[in-house]
């Protein structure tokens, strides 16, 4: 199990915790991330990887068994959203509007920057083929079939 808690100003961290073996057990903590642990932004996984994507720009990637850093960078801007991830690529979008896109991988690798040029506080979305961004007063649909 996984939780996140912080302050806002700092003092953020991410907490994995083994359950106990039997009911009545107390749980056990695995691991905690305390540096550039986000605040507002969900983590994300993807098979043993965990991705944490810092209020402040800073990605880093973790090893989701053992707590361990695989890669840490910073995407630069600021996140009141979360990141999604979809198939193999993780996308979020910073309060600038921009939708900055990596690699779900042991690898850092970005796969580009869309700038909507309007601020956003919010989570890409998914539905039906179709990914849907939200600016403060618009709302893209990008992909699905043409009707």
């Amino acid at each position: 199990m996984l939780g996140t808690t912080g302050s806002g100003g700092g003092g953020n961290y991410v907490v994995a915790v083994r359950p106990g073996k039997k009911v009545g057990d107390k749980p056990d903590v695995a691991y905690e991330v305390r540096k550039e642990a986000p605040y507002v932004p969900t983590p994300v996984a993807k098979g043993d990887l965990l991705f944490l994507w810092s209020d402040k720009g800073i990605v880093t990637c973790v090893d989701a068994k053992s707590g361990e850093q695989v890669w840490q960078k910073r995407v630069t801007g600021n996140y009141s959203g979360s990141p999604i991830r979809v198939a193999d690529k993780l996308y979020c979008m910073d309060e600038a509007g921009t939708v900055v896109v990596i690699a779900a991988d042991r690898e850092f690798q970005e796969f580009g920057r869309v700038p909507l040029n309007e601020e956003s506080r919010s989570t890409p979305a998914v539905s039906g083929g179709r990914m849907y961004l939200r600016t403060i007063s618009h709302l893209y649909s990008l992909g699905g079939k043409s009707t």
